[in-house]
């Protein structure tokens, strides 16, 4: 199985935040060709709060065609994991605020790496983003965060 390597960006609602937390997702697979796939959760505290996990699969044929194994079902499973650890963060840490932002379903909105971009240069989250190209193993993502690392920083001041 050869999954291409790929990447996803989405971005969440505030949800009380002062900023939008946001997702990165992967699909790819190692060298011995086994599927795998990563989530990637900055929360909009402090400097930036980050979590993460990566899901493996030692299989190089998926048993039945059912269903389709693909970087879609990888990229959509580790999305829905990543949503439920938002979830549970604000359950923890949104104690007074719990029951109203979990009310609803947690909307995610795709981006793409101009966000992750955009973050950089405004010094957001930077040290975020070093920890995910220092963790990540999709390299489609890790070239980006490579690239996104050397953009120049916005000097930002009042008028």
């Amino acid at each position: 199985m050869n999954l291409q390597p790929s990447f996803r960006v989405h971005l969440a609602d505030p949800l009380g935040f002062v900023d939008t937390p946001f997702i990165i997702t992967t699909a790819y697979t190692n060298a011995k060709e086994m599927p795998r796939a990563e989530w990637f959760l900055v929360v909009p505290e402090g400097k930036g709060l980050l979590f993460s996990q990566r899901s493996k699969l030692d299989l190089q044929t998926f048993p039945d065609d059912r269903v389709q194994f693909d970087e879609e079902l990888l990229l959509n499973e580790a999305l829905d994991q990543a949503r439920l650890r938002l979830r549970r963060y604000l359950q923890e840490n949104k104690e007074k605020l719990s029951p109203l932002l979990l009310a609803k379903q947690t909307e995610l909105q795709p981006s793409d790496h101009t966000h992750l971009a955009k973050v950089w240069m405004r010094g957001a989250y930077c040290g975020c983003l070093s920890e995910i190209r220092a963790k990540s193993e999709c390299q489609a993502l890790i070239d980006t965060l490579v690239w996104i690392h050397g953009l120049p920083m916005l000097t930002i001041g009042d008028l």
